[in-house]
């Protein structure tokens, strides 16, 4: 465990208000996983409803489990914690408002053919926090303010965020004791906010992780497993050593990147949340394209096995539906028929390094029509994806390779989907999935 430094906590101003109605905002907690609208539409409670609602609105509420079948669209809350010196809380508002459409955008199911496609999630922004110092101490050369918890390492801190200290900063009164704040842990269970966004404008080691969440486990029947949670389901670190009872997730925020490095980010948690939810993992890895041991009998999971980060050339595509590389110990590989599913946020259909977003080789992919079973002999159709697929979209979403995010998150199986589960069953909207 990281030795701490809890900064003090003298220079800080609370800047926005809660969310209307956020002051009332009870987490209700259910003895009893409740009827699955999937099983019967017809119960009185299945009525099709927008997230959150009166009364449910924590993460990892059996209700979601229950309902995702006729959740029409998602608002979650998010509370951003402003620790970057001399951009005020407006200009925080601002990005963050920016990312909220990025996000609203690509959860658009199948939107690039289909332009009446709604959004699905649309965040809400319950408060903006102003961390920053008013004046920095002399000397001060930091980007981010002395409030930004760190350890004795230097490195950022997540723990003391949930401490009694930052409650009173954040200036979320306890409906029952309103001279006691809530404390974070508080905030995510009682439904007050379903994530937090941190924009500190550092670099390592000062920076905070650009992804961390730990999830609520669940067992096949999509049950939550009490006590159990994934600490590493954000895909950028381990999120331990905290009590609260529910999914808490945690994303950087930066304003001098483009909207498109934030979706890539944010691409981690759809990538990296099915380890604590196995009942759906299968098709998962089918579309992230980590199954190709399973699925091509190779040596190798994904791309992400054999391609390292500096985007050195790992595989090459004689045609649109083949690929081959050499493994680590000089051996040869090769992939024909390569039936891909679509990708991930830093593979491409026809990625042949990691970040390869401007490939112009056509690969076939079958992000489309993922699940459909529109193809010959019932099989998902395949057609070529390269880079022009993709541009318009970068002109409005750069950065980190905008246009793929967006075009690979509108494939993910979204709201309205008529894809079918390998097993035969209707396939799940994925984007509640985040918040189980």
């Amino acid at each position: 465990m990281l030795a701490r430094t809890l900064p003090l906590l003298s220079a800080a101003a609370l800047v926005g208000a809660a969310a209307p109605g956020v002051a009332g905002c009870k987490r209700v907690v259910d003895a009893v996983r409740p009827p699955d609208c999937a099983l019967d539409p017809s119960a009185p409670d299945c009525a099709p409803s927008s997230w959150p609602t009166t009364s449910h609105g924590a993460n990892s509420d059996p209700w979601l489990v229950g309902h995702r079948t006729v959740i029409t669209e998602m608002h979650p809350r998010v509370l951003v914690l402003d620790f970057q010196n001399g951009v005020s809380a407006d200009s925080a508002r601002a990005t963050a408002a920016r990312q909220i459409a990025a996000i609203a955008e690509g959860s658009r199911y199948h939107a690039y053919v289909d332009p009446a496609a709604p959004a699905f999630l649309t965040y809400e922004i319950a408060k903006v926090v102003d961390l920053t110092d008013a004046t920095p101490p002399i000397g001060w050369s930091y980007p981010s303010s002395t409030l930004l918890p760190t350890a004795a390492t230097g490195e950022f801190d997540p723990l003391p965020l949930f401490s009694s200290q930052f409650a009173d900063l954040y200036g979320f009164a306890d409906p029952t004791t309103p001279t006691r704040s809530l404390s974070l842990c508080e905030l995510f269970e009682r439904g007050i906010i379903n994530e937090v966004w941190i924009q500190d404008g550092e670099v390592p080691p000062r920076r905070a992780p650009l992804s961390l969440e730990r999830k609520q486990n669940y067992d096949d029947g999509e049950t939550k497993v009490p006590d159990s949670f994934a600490p590493n389901a954000g895909g950028g670190g381990i999120l331990d050593d905290i009590v609260c009872s529910v999914t808490v997730r945690l994303a950087h925020m930066d304003a001098a990147r483009g909207p498109g490095c934030d979706l890539e980010v944010r691409g981690w948690e759809i990538e990296s949340m099915w380890a604590a939810l196995p009942s759906l993992r299968t098709d998962a890895l089918a579309f992230l394209n980590q199954d190709f041991k399973k699925r091509f009998s190779v040596g190798f999971d994904s791309w992400a096995d054999i391609c390292d980060l500096g985007g050195t050339p790992c595989v090459e595509y004689p045609t649109a539906e083949s690929a081959r590389g050499t493994n680590a110990n000089g051996t040869p590989w090769s992939i024909s028929p390569f039936l891909q599913g679509c990708g991930s946020t830093k593979f491409p259909p026809n990625a042949t390094a990691t970040g390869d977003m401007i490939n112009a080789t056509p690969v076939d992919s079958r992000c489309e029509h993922f699940g459909l079973g529109d193809g010959a002999g019932g099989g998902d159709a395949y057609e070529p994806y390269t880079a022009a697929k993709v541009a318009a979209l970068d002109q409005m979403f750069p950065d980190c390779g905008g246009g793929w995010q967006i075009y690979w998150r509108q494939s993910v199986p979204g709201y309205g989907n008529r894809a079918k589960s390998v097993d035969g069953s209707a396939m799940k909207n994925w984007w509640p999935l985040l918040f189980y």
